[in-house]
C-alpha cells in the first residue's frame, strides 16, 4: 500500500503475532465472559498494525528525502574495492542479483555480484520492486559493517532500482 507516494507494508511476522494475540483476547473473552478482555485487547491488536505501519512510513519518506542527495554525492565503485576506510561514505553499486532475503521480517537484503565480488545491500523498509535472482540492479547507499561495531562492509541501500537490464529482462517474463 502506498501513503502519499511512500509505499508501506507489514511484514508477515507481524501479521503473525497479531493474530496470535486476536485469538488470545477472543478466547480469553469466550472462555470467561469478561469484555475487559475485548475492551483492552482489540485497541491493543490495533496498535500491533499501527506501529509497524507508522514506522515503515516515518522510515520510507526519510529515504525519499536522502534518495537525491545520496545519488549527487554517491560514487560509482566496484564491489571488491568497499572497504573499511569507506564507513559512512555514499556509493553506487551496481550488479546482478544473486539472492534475496529478509522480507519476512520487512527487512529485505539483496546479495549482489558485480564481477569483482559480491556484497549485501540492505534496507530497513520494504522494496519499492520485486527482485529475483539474475536481476540487474543500481543500489545507492551509505557503507556501514554488518554489524553496530563489527563485520563486513554492506550498504545500506537508500535507494535500490533495477537497471535497464533488469527491467527489459522482466518485461520479457
Amino acid at each position: 500500500m502506498k501513503i502519499k507516494g511512500i509505499r508501506v507494508s507489514i511484514s508477515p511476522l507481524v501479521w503473525i503475532i497479531f493474530a496470535i494475540f486476536v485469538v488470545l483476547f477472543v478466547w480469553s473473552f469466550l472462555s470467561t465472559g469478561v469484555t475487559t478482555y475485548l475492551v483492552w485487547g482489540v485497541p491493543l491488536c490495533l496498535l500491533l498494525l499501527i506501529f509497524p505501519l507508522f514506522s515503515s512510513y516515518s522510515m520510507g519518506s526519510q529515504y525519499q528525502k536522502l534518495l537525491p542527495e545520496y545519488e549527487e554525492k554517491a560514487q560509482a565503485v566496484k564491489v571488491s574495492d568497499l572497504t573499511q576506510e569507506m564507513l559512512g561514505k555514499p556509493v553506487r553499486v551496481e550488479g546482478v542479483v544473486q539472492a534475496v532475503s529478509g522480507n519476512f521480517l520487512g527487512r529485505p537484503k539483496i546479495t549482489i555480484y558485480d564481477g569483482t565480488g559480491t556484497c549485501v545491500v540492505f534496507r530497513s523498509v520494504p522494496l519499492d520492486e520485486k527482485f529475483a535472482a539474475g536481476d540487474s540492479l543500481e543500489a545507492v547507499g551509505m557503507v556501514v559493517r554488518k554489524f553496530a561495531v563489527a563485520g563486513d562492509v554492506t550498504i545500506h541501500g537508500v535507494g535500490i532500482r533495477k537497471t535497464a537490464e533488469g527491467q527489459s529482462e522482466a518485461a520479457d517474463e
